[in-house]
């Protein structure tokens, strides 16, 4: 009888631990769901964004290999150079990620897919943010230049704007009628030509990465959603 009491005892004890771990799964799944609806979200918007800037700066690549001293060219430039400043980083959400890599909790998910998916995306997230420190340099390499190159005095803000989940709108930033160059010279003109194509490369290298996270959170998302039965 004491050996049927202890066996049923470990028995419950196995049960309720089983239970729990199910509910942790279940809410780890969740707020990982979450984060990843809310970042593919976001990077679709970072990409769409360096697609379309990439082509402001051929834009603005003409502007440098063809300037004029008109007051619409020297506009033409502040209004473009916006996109050679603007930065475009991607910040995932990690904390629920981090905490299930380093507390150990990784283990409440059994589905091998789930963890293998996990892996394949948190990869893909460290390798898009070692590329972008290796060319952190660029920028600022790129806002030295516009410190010498534009009279900010003026302008009230320098960057691109887009929209919220609406819809991806950009606006450029407003520039004032007395805009000026500090410097006209040649060099300088082809020293932001070559800033401009440096910049597509980067953004091109990243969209590139971006694809490659996109695909691995979906897989991520549609495994949880399948585990999990999420909406």
């Amino acid at each position: 009888m004491l050996f049927l009491a202890v066996s049923a005892g470990f028995l419950a004890e196995n049960i309720r631990e089983h239970y729990v771990e199910g509910l942790r799964a279940k809410q780890y799944a969740s707020f990982l769901y979450a984060d990843l609806i809310k970042d593919t979200v976001l990077l679709n918007q970072r990409t769409t964004f360096m697609q379309t800037g990439s082509k402001e700066l051929d834009t603005l690549n003409a502007l440098f290999h063809s300037f004029n001293e008109s007051d619409s060219s020297i506009k033409k430039i502040y209004a473009k150079a916006a996109y050679l400043y603007s930065g475009v980083f991607f910040s995932p959400t990690t904390s629920t990620l981090e905490q299930l890599k380093y507390s150990g909790n990784l283990r409440y998910f059994h589905n091998s897919n789930l963890v293998r998916y996990f892996s394949k995306y948190d990869t893909d997230l460290q390798r898009l943010k070692a590329i972008e420190e290796r060319n952190d340099y660029l920028n600022m390499e790129v806002r030295k230049f516009l410190a010498q190159f534009l009279d900010m005095k003026g302008i009230t803000r320098f960057i691109v704007t887009a929209s919220d989940s609406s819809g991806f709108i950009l606006s450029e930033p407003e520039v004032p009628v007395n805009a000026i160059l500090y410097k006209k010279e040649k060099s300088q003109f082809e020293f932001g030509a070559n800033l401009c194509v440096l910049k597509q490369f980067d953004w091109s290298t990243r969209i590139g990465i971006h694809y490659r996270v996109l695909f691995s959170a979906r897989q991520l998302i549609s495994s949880l959603k399948e585990e999990y039965h999420f909406e």
